[in-house]
């Protein structure tokens, strides 16, 4: 099989190369081919591992909390390498994609109407590299980027909260998520760095559940789903201060509104 090269080894090579050594002996060192070598030297053939690399910033650690919340990693075809998010709410989309082009260095993409739901805004970026880095992360590897400040730790959180969090009317904020040990975490983030209190986690919606969504699908939850809350007004004024919410109406606790989308015309 065709070896494929890591940044690190990209990495040790310009390093090598930056210090003099030539091709013919970086290669016997890191026993990596002396026309790999040559051409990495110039630029060329730069391995897509080595493309990007991880960085801890705020725009990494607010991608993170959605990926971990509604954001989905797909993998459609043998060669595409896609991070999707699908919402209701365009600036949530927005917000996202600002962060995942500032992290990717690419282009900014609008979002646009999913044709699968014209209900909701789809946005995705296509990154190997990214992709194959999270699909091997686990909560306590992600940790370093989350908590690598205090701000990554405020932008973490806004992630996750503007992914699965409510906001009813400033009386109590919920976030909901079907994993125990991220809501612990989420809970333990609060308390250390913000002083807020959580309440929970508790039972929300039994595994194999059945009920019916407004377009009228019937839907069976394949896990169980919990939720934490803030319910002390001088907790939720710290959280909305402190972290808040990218969604406008999430932010001022109003209710969502019912967008019809618009009809396509006619031939």
């Amino acid at each position: 099989m065709r070896r494929e090269y890591t940044y690190e080894d990209y990495h040790r090579v310009m390093k090598l190369l930056n210090k003099g050594l030539g091709p013919t002996e970086v290669s016997r060192m890191l026993d990596i081919p002396k026309c790999t070598v040559k051409a990495w030297k110039y630029r060329r053939g730069v391995p897509w591992l080595a493309k990007w690399y991880p960085e801890p910033s705020n725009e990494l650690a607010y991608v993170i909390g959605v990926l971990l919340g509604d954001g989905c990693i797909v993998r459609e075809h043998h060669n595409d390498y896609d991070i999707i998010l699908r919402v209701k709410d365009y600036e949530f989309a927005e917000e996202f994609s600002r962060n995942m082009a500032k992290i990717l260095n690419k282009k900014f993409k609008k979002p646009r109407r999913w044709s699968g739901r014209p209900s909701l805004w789809i946005i995705y970026y296509h990154s190997k590299a990214f992709h194959t880095w999270f699909r091997k992360q686990t909560l306590d590897t992600l940790k370093p980027y989350m908590e690598y400040d205090e701000d990554t730790v405020k932008y973490f959180l806004r992630g996750i909260y503007d992914s699965e969090g409510c906001n009813y009317r400033c009386k109590r904020i919920i976030l909901y998520n079907s994993d125990l040990k991220l809501l612990n975490y989420v809970r333990y983030l609060l308390k250390k760095y913000f002083g807020i209190m959580i309440r929970g986690p508790y039972l929300h919606v039994r595994a194999g559940s059945i009920h019916m969504r407004r377009d009228g699908e019937e839907i069976r939850t394949k896990n169980n789903n919990y939720y934490i809350g803030i319910y002390r007004m001088r907790n939720i004024q710290v959280f909305l201060s402190e972290i808040g919410f990218s969604i406008a109406e999430k932010q001022l606790g109003l209710p969502r509104r019912k967008k019809k989308p618009k009809p396509h015309p006619h031939p």
